[in-house]
């Protein structure tokens, strides 16, 4: 029983080193939800983009810092009051990055590792010749298929290189935690 208290304590403690991770696509609208469900009166929420903060929720008003680094979030963010959830509009690749909430009163701290991709946009006016004839005479040996590792875009998005990294050093943790206790108990039984 104590083995999977000690499982579950570092689980949280590795969520809150890691965060959370996110692929999304260039140009939607992103929430980022801190999970609270009030913001207390005295309570302030900071977030922050990269270290440098970005929006502010103080004494249930919201004060997105529209002038942080050179304006690059202008009239974008939207923050809860309620909440401290911060909402980024139209999104763009350099907005990739760490994002992290915290609080004045109980010490929160929530982290978000965003990932944005650009989609290719479908080109407006196809080329409407039809495609040369093939060649008549194909290639006696046909290529083998090519290594997936090869292709490019073929890996895992960074949410699930850090989902993969978080799942191993998880594993290693509780693995060390049990031997730990392992041995602790045997001490507390001579």
């Amino acid at each position: 029983m104590k083995n999977i208290l000690l499982f579950f304590v570092f689980m949280a403690f590795m969520e809150g080193v890691f965060g959370d991770s996110m692929s999304v696509t260039e140009g939607n609208d992103v929430p980022l939800k801190t999970g609270l469900s009030e913001i207390k009166t005295d309570d302030f929420i900071d977030w922050r983009f990269q270290g440098t903060l970005i929006a502010r929720v103080i004494n249930a008003s919201r004060a997105p810092l529209d002038d942080a680094l050179d304006g690059k979030f202008k009239g974008r963010l939207t923050l809860n009051i309620q909440t401290g959830d911060l909402t980024i509009s139209n999104i763009n690749t350099s907005d990739s990055g760490e994002y992290k909430v915290s609080n004045s009163v109980d010490s929160f701290s929530k982290t978000f590792n965003v990932s944005v991709s650009v989609v290719p946009k479908p080109d407006p006016n196809p080329d409407p010749k039809p495609d040369p004839k093939p060649d008549p005479k194909p290639d006696p040996k046909p290529d083998p298929k090519p290594d997936p590792e090869s292709v490019p875009g073929s890996g895992l998005s960074p949410g699930g290189i850090a989902g993969i990294v978080i799942a191993v050093i998880a594993a290693v943790g509780a693995a060390v935690g049990g031997v730990v206790y392992g041995y602790w108990k045997k001490g507390q039984m001579l």
